[in-house]
C-alpha cells in the first residue's frame, strides 16, 4: 500500500529554521518521488486550521493509499497540528508524522529522533506501521477548556520563561542564554502561589509553590532534562513542584539539575509520577502548553495521557 503525505510547514520556526528544514525536505521529497501536498502555516493557529483541513480531507477520500501528515516546524507546530487533527472525529486517526524544524525540539529529544533533517525524513519515509504514542490530554474545567500537549505543561516560573522569551523573539539567536537571562528576569518576576495536588487518594497542599510543570518526556526548555524517568512509550505523566526557596538554592538546584537529575532529591523539589494528575491553583498565574502561553488565570486542570498513531520509526539511524 503506498504513502502519501500532506505537509504543514512553519518556515518561520526557530527563526527561520524551518525554512531551512524545508529546502533539505523538498528535493528529497521529490527525488524518492513521493507524493506529497503542502502548505505552509501563516500565523499562529494556522496550523491547527489547516490540520483540521487535511484530515477531514482525508476521511472522505475513496483513494485506498495511507495518508500521513508531516509537520515540519517546532514543538509548537507540532502541538498545534495535533489539536488540529483530534478536532476531526475518527475511529481511525490520521498518522502524524515529524520533522524537528524548532529552536528547542524537545519532543524529538524525547523521543529519540534524529534532529539532522535528512536522517528525520528517513524514520519517517522508511517507517512501515503507525506506532502509537502517548500523548498529554488537559481538561481545565473552569474555562472548559480541552487540550492535547506533547511534551509539558507548567505553571508559575517555566510559563513565565516562556512568555518573556516569545515577547523578546530572542530566541534561536542566542539559544541557552536567551534562556537563562529570561530565567533570571522570570525569577524576578515570579512570585509563590498556592497550589493543591491531588493523586490518587492523595491531596498535598503546597502554600509556596513556585514551579509546576507535568511532563510526558524528561525534557523541556531546549534540551533541560528535568524529568529524567519521564516516557513517551508509557501511559504516565510527571510532575514536578518546586517551593520557593531562596536564589541561592536555585542556582544549587540548577547546578545539580546540569549534573544529571539529582535535583529530585533535595527537600525543595517534590516529584509524583502517575497516569492521572490533579492541580488546582487559586491565584491568577501564567501556564504554559507545549512553549505556547495558556493565558493568566487560576486553574482546576485535570491531566492524563491517552495513545496516538505517529508514523516515525526511530530505530532508523545514519550510518556514516
Amino acid at each position: 500500500m503506498t504513502t502519501e503525505y500532506d505537509i504543514i510547514i512553519n518556515e518561520l520556526a526557530g527563526s527561520g529554521h524551518g525554512q531551512t528544514v524545508w529546502d533539505i525536505v523538498k528535493p528529497m521529497l521529490e527525488q524518492r518521488q513521493i507524493v506529497f501536498e503542502y502548505r505552509v502555516s501563516e500565523y499562529a493557529g494556522h496550523t491547527i486550521r489547516l490540520a483540521t483541513e487535511f484530515a477531514e480531507k482525508r476521511r472522505l477520500s475513496t483513494k485506498n493509499v495511507t495518508t500521513v501528515l508531516l509537520v515540519i516546524g517546532g514543538d509548537g507546530t507540532l502541538n498545534e497540528a495535533l489539536n488540529g487533527l483530534m478536532q476531526v472525529p475518527t475511529d481511525n486517526p490520521m498518522p502524524l508524522a515529524y520533522i524537528p524544524g524548532g529552536s528547542g525540539n524537545d519532543f524529538a529529544r524525547g523521543l529519540g529522533m534524529a534532529t539532522e533533517p535528512s536522517i528525520a525524513l528517513a524514520q519517517v519515509l522508511n517507517n512501515m506501521r503507525a506506532r502509537p504514542l502517548n500523548i498529554g490530554y488537559y481538561h481545565e474545567t473552569l474555562k472548559n477548556d480541552h487540550r492535547y500537549f506533547v511534551n509539558n505543561v507548567g505553571l508559575g516560573f517555566d510559563a513565565q520563561i516562556v512568555d518573556d522569551t516569545n515577547r523578546s523573539k530572542k530566541k534561536g539567536k542566542l539559544g541557552h542564554w536567551a534562556y537563562l537571562s529570561n530565567a533570571l528576569k522570570a525569577y524576578s518576576q515570579q512570585e509563590s502561589y498556592p497550589l493543591t495536588v491531588h493523586v490518587g487518594r492523595q491531596r498535598d497542599q503546597y502554600r509556596h509553590a513556585f514551579l509546576c510543570t507535568v511532563s510526558n518526556h524528561p525534557y523541556f526548555g531546549g534540551g533541560v532534562k528535568i524529568l529524567p524517568q519521564a516516557n513517551i512509550h508509557d501511559d504516565q505523566l510527571e510532575l514536578i513542584v518546586v517551593e520557593e526557596p531562596h536564589w541561592w538554592t536555585i542556582l544549587w538546584l540548577f547546578l545539580l539539575l546540569l549534573m544529571g537529575g539529582r535535583h529530585l532529591n533535595s527537600r525543595f523539589v517534590h516529584h509524583y509520577r502517575n497516569a492521572k494528575l490533579h492541580l488546582l491553583v487559586n491565584s491568577v498565574e501564567i501556564g504554559q502548553m507545549d512553549g505556547q502561553t495558556i493565558g493568566n488565570r487560576n486553574y482546576d486542570l485535570y491531566l492524563s495521557t491517552q495513545p496516538y498513531p505517529f508514523w516515525i520509526d526511530t530505530s532508523i539511524h545514519d550510518h556514516h
